[in-house]
């Protein structure tokens, strides 16, 4: 039975370790390099209990009981009554070889030894002790004391009945534990870290802005926060290490750490905690935004009228959303009605390869036949009456936002005017954070009609974000792979779906678990959207994992 906890490196993640054994009712050595670097530990202990004394969440008795558990020092002998020592100390293996090597002369033989590392081999730590079989990982995720998720990794030389007595005292702790191998990254960052990397990249390449980039997972996903904001908190250098190991282990290009990462660490800005990063701040450690060069401009408020186009469901509530917004609509469902949108400056066309048809609009028929490819085609102007007759109406000042589903393409009119003011959107579900609509732009449409469409996602509630017109635009783009890794994770044995579902959403906070994800958007359309990515750059991670076309070919959900 482990009671007494040694914990060595008291800064912010090593006092939060502390924090939390203490909490738990279990007697804590903690040991940083000196008395100063202790005192500062117990410290950062007191503000954090202190904190939760001022929110009425721990009264005084509590947190002097807490403190009172723990005891502070510089001398590692005092580990030598532990039943298990935890090391918090900087990512870099020799250090933490230097510790446990040490260890070995001070401590019971019966004692478990671990490490919080985030990306270094347990099996490399563990060679470097004369008992590799004790050397096990428990990586605590930042805060400690709030974040449920635990990490308990073992290698293949670890006794399995350590292995199971770690994990027992993270439930002790209240902890959600999984229980993986030893691999680069484990579970939650090599999902997370490789999803962060090509976001970064897919800004570095000009995708989308920063701002709409961050927008596109938030308010397009429900992510707690966007891909470059988590970054910087993180902190860059932290990102680029990461990337390292796990381009190291995998020698897969696009988890390597981009270049624009690579100079910004060199150049010291580090993100919140040097107060530039991705964002500028208004000071060191600061969480503030403040405008910079890269700063997007808000969108201009819509002058005039917005048209609607199309007839069904959807079509109805987009209209009463609009109306309800306080913009004033002008609907069409034929030809016929087209003349009364003279004079609209932006004119919504909902799945526009329908109109003359028999659907009922918007995706609501509950059918397969409005494919990207057909919403492609209806964009044919001159193929479709009622678009032919909207686009007279309006004439050529006036911009079309051609509402698909899914990621879609712009297709050419064989009129560059015309092609100007066709822009391709698409109108992801409502979340927490907001509701994104996409914009498509490209060489063919102008930034005048990309910026009428703005206002008119801004005059909607809507958030505006604006990417390259390529497949899977922005939220697919990087949606997407990220649940194409999970999938592939899966397939390897590494991971169960209950085991990636729970460190993704107890390790890095996202509401629904890639799993969950994956199933709402449906196996064939991640594999589809994938495959269009992987046609157009050619990047092995884009390779749909065949684990999707299995579920694809079984009709079956990857969570029952």
């Amino acid at each position: 039975m482990i009671n007494t906890v040694g914990v060595i490196g008291l800064g912010t993640m090593g006092a939060g370790i502390v924090e939390v054994f203490a909490k738990a009712g279990l007697s804590v050595i903690a040991v940083d390099g000196s008395a100063e670097l202790a005192e500062r530990g117990k410290g950062f202990l007191e503000k954090s209990l202190g904190r939760a004394v001022s929110k009425g969440k721990l009264d005084e008795a509590a947190r002097d009981e807490i403190v009172g558990r723990v005891s502070f020092g510089d001398d590692l002998g005092a580990m030598k009554d532990a039943d298990l020592v935890i090391e918090a100390v900087p990512e870099r293996l020799e250090i933490k070889e230097s510790i446990f090597t040490t260890l070995d002369g001070i401590v019971r033989e019966d004692c478990v030894l671990a490490t919080n590392t985030s990306s270094l081999s347990i099996t490399e730590i563990a060679r470097a002790t004369k008992v590799p079989s004790r050397v096990i990982g428990m990586h605590f995720f930042n805060p400690a004391p709030v974040q449920p998720l635990v990490e308990v990794i073992r290698s293949v030389m670890s006794d399995e009945t350590l292995v199971e007595q770690v994990r027992e005292l993270a439930e002790r702790l209240g902890k959600k534990p999984v229980v993986v191998g030893d691999r680069a990254g484990f579970v939650a960052n090599a999902l997370l870290v490789s999803y962060l990397a090509r976001s970064i990249r897919a800004y570095e390449s000009g995708l989308a802005s920063r701002s709409d980039i961050d927008a596109a997972m938030a308010a397009g996903v429900g992510l707690p926060m966007g891909p470059l904001t988590l970054c910087d908190l993180v902190g860059l250098d932290v990102i680029h290490e990461v990337c390292g190991v796990l381009y190291n282990a995998t020698g897969d290009p696009s988890v390597a750490s981009p270049s624009i990462l690579r100079q910004l660490v060199t150049a010291g800005r580090l993100g919140r905690k040097s107060g530039h990063g991705f964002y500028t701040y208004d000071g060191v450690g600061s969480g503030t935004v403040v405008d910079d060069a890269a700063t997007t401009a808000p969108a201009k408020p819509l002058e005039g009228k917005v048209g609607l186009v199309g007839e069904g469901d959807l079509v109805d509530a987009l209209g009463s959303e609009l109306s309800d917004a306080g913009v004033e609509v002008v609907r069409v469902v034929s030809a016929d009605d087209a003349a009364s949108l003279k004079g609209v400056a932006v004119t919504l066309a909902v799945d526009a390869v329908e109109l003359d048809g028999d659907c009922c609009g918007g995706g609501c028929c509950g059918g397969d036949d409005a494919s990207h490819g057909d919403v492609e085609s209806g964009l044919e102007i001159g193929a479709k009456p009622v678009l032919r007759a909207v686009r007279d109406a309006i004439g050529d000042a006036g911009v079309i936002a051609a509402l698909g589903e899914g990621s879609v393409e712009t297709a050419s009119t064989g009129d560059p005017t015309i092609d100007a003011t066709i822009v391709p959107v698409v109108l992801h579900e409502k979340q927490r954070a907001g509701q994104v609509l996409e914009i498509g732009r490209s060489v063919a449409i102008s930034d005048e009609a990309v910026e009428t469409v703005r206002s008119l996602a801004a005059a909607a509630g809507w958030t505006p974000v604006v990417g390259k017109d390529r497949a899977g635009l922005v939220v697919d783009a990087l949606l997407y792979p990220h649940l194409n890794d999970a999938a592939k994770m899966l397939d390897s044995g590494y991971a169960t779906v209950e085991d990636i579902e729970t460190a993704m959403k107890a390790g890095c906070g996202y509401p629904q678990g890639l799993f969950e994800l994956l199933d709402e958007a449906g196996p064939d359309d991640v594999h589809g959207v994938l495959s269009e990515m992987h046609f157009e750059t050619g990047e092995q991670h884009l390779v749909p994992s065949p684990l999707l076309t299995e579920h694809i070919l079984a009709d079956r959900p990857f969570r029952n």
